[in-house]
């Protein structure tokens, strides 16, 4: 087992189920100019809990998980649970820094999310993008290689900071529409998320 990867090595298979499909949002007129006000609502959108499932693979090893990411502003709370809730890892930080806590007790602090993470796994796993990737639009840091929209202006592919971001479907019933299945890219790694539950802003779990 490669360094780093004995911090997951406690997670016992938690199968993905498929969600219920919910009725497709109608096309729109002008699908550019539905993502643009999307993107315009959603990134503004800086208080939110979400609740859900991972599957991550990489390489020939698998690990599936429970996660709830709370976000308020720059600072986030990440937690990752394995079987009957025990809390595998914890990643908490703001704009000031980031420190992940794990299983084993173990304790690193950096500057940079992104880069800690790797430190520590061994394996890139983009925080920083996916704050953005989980709801549905880029990360301001840099623009798209490349993004393909559905018929109502949202994204079904994004390709950013070298990740491929494909999206599976949306929660309808929520406006704007927020992903409820994606699958992340990059190189021989692969993340599957499925979003059980969202919490907007001010709204309480």
């Amino acid at each position: 087992m490669r360094p780093g990867l004995r911090l997951l090595a406690g997670l016992l298979p938690l199968w993905l189920v498929a969600c219920a499909v919910s009725p497709p949002q109608p096309p729109v007129a002008d699908a550019e100019r539905a993502w643009r006000d999307r993107v315009a609502e959603l990134s503004g959108r800086d208080e939110w809990r979400l609740q859900g499932r991972l599957a991550l693979a990489v390489g020939e090893e698998r690990w599936n998980a429970h996660m709830r990411w709370d976000q308020r502003d720059t600072a986030y709370d990440i937690r990752v649970f394995g079987p009957f809730g025990r809390q595998a890892a914890r990643l908490q930080g703001d704009k000031d820094g980031v420190v992940l806590h794990t299983r084993g007790g173990e304790t690193h602090r950096a500057r940079d999310v992104d880069g800690l993470v790797y430190h520590a796994l061994g394996w890139r796993l983009p925080v920083s993008g996916l704050r953005y990737w989980v709801l549905g639009i880029p990360a301001p840091r840099s623009e798209p290689e490349d993004r393909v929209l559905d018929a109502a202006g949202r994204a079904s592919r994004l390709r950013q900071a070298g990740w491929t971001v494909r999206y599976q479907g949306y929660d309808e019933a929520r406006r704007p529409a927020l992903p409820e299945r994606m699958t992340l890219e990059y190189e021989e790694i692969r993340l599957r998320l499925v979003m059980d539950d969202w919490r907007m802003d001010h709204q309480k779990p």
